[in-house]
């Protein structure tokens, strides 16, 4: 009897041992499990949060690559406007020029007439002096007329760079009240930050409808158009008889 009860001792013995031992083991599974689900958890949050960053750093690229491309369009526009002035200036100049030369040329068409029962001399003499003196006074009246034209486009320039600059200040103070205004939770402040972001706009509407871009039609309107004409008609007076002196080295017939 002794003996089964000593044997009946040390077999439950051995189960409370193996029970401890199946109990360890399988809390050191689950302590494993709940350390790698805890590892898990980390590295799903740090991997969102690089996500995060990484999308709000393309966000702030694609709008610093907007505003370069607008305001990379609106110098194109300011430098178009700037060449368009120029051109018209240059082709008054030439228009100016041009009607000169046809007064001139008919002028000495008068002249010849007129002093046709004169000598060779006499004639060649004054129409040599009325040709300077109008020749002189064409180039005069393009000067002042070119000097006149360059000074109007520099102020159009400067205008047009005083009204950007108010239109890039502008810009700047809406941004800055909606990054406010995204960035705050107060009721009162955020009424407020609405009401300055409303004004803003409006100044802002109201500074690009001053933008020289509309600009482009009221000042082509007034270009070289009307200056070509008089040039076209001027040629009906070559159908004139020829009236010169045979051998006249300065007869516009020859």
């Amino acid at each position: 009897m002794a003996e089964r009860q000593e044997t009946s001792v040390m077999v439950s013995i051995q189960e409370i041992l193996r029970d401890a031992q199946s109990r360890e083991e399988e809390e050191k599974l689950e302590s494993e499990r709940r350390a790698r689900e805890e590892e898990q958890r980390r590295m799903d949050a740090i991997r969102q949060q690089q996500e995060a960053e990484a999308a709000q750093l393309r966000a702030q690229e694609d709008e610093r690559e907007r505003r370069a491309h607008e305001e990379l369009r609106r110098k194109t526009e300011l430098e178009s406007m700037q060449e368009a002035a120029v051109q018209r200036a240059r082709m008054e100049a030439e228009s100016t020029a041009r009607l000169a030369e046809m007064a001139a040329r008919q002028d000495h068409e008068r002249q010849l007439h007129a002093l046709s029962h004169d000598s060779h001399k006499r004639r060649l003499q004054i129409f040599l002096v009325t040709l300077g003196v109008l020749l002189l006074g064409g180039i005069v009246g393009g000067g002042f007329m070119i000097k006149s034209a360059m000074d109007k486009t520099a102020a159009a320039q400067a205008q047009a760079r005083e009204l950007e600059d108010k239109i890039d200040q502008a810009e700047a103070q809406r941004q800055k009240l909606q990054h406010e205004l995204e960035n705050t939770k107060d009721p009162e402040q955020i009424a407020a930050l609405q009401k300055e972001l409303a004004d803003q706009q409006s100044k802002l509407q109201q500074l690009n409808q001053q933008s020289p871009t509309p600009k482009k039609p009221a000042g082509g309107g007034g270009g070289g158009g009307g200056t070509v004409k008089p040039a076209g008609g001027g040629g009906g007076g070559s159908g004139k008889p020829c009236n010169c002196t045979p051998g006249d080295p300065l007869c516009s017939c020859l």
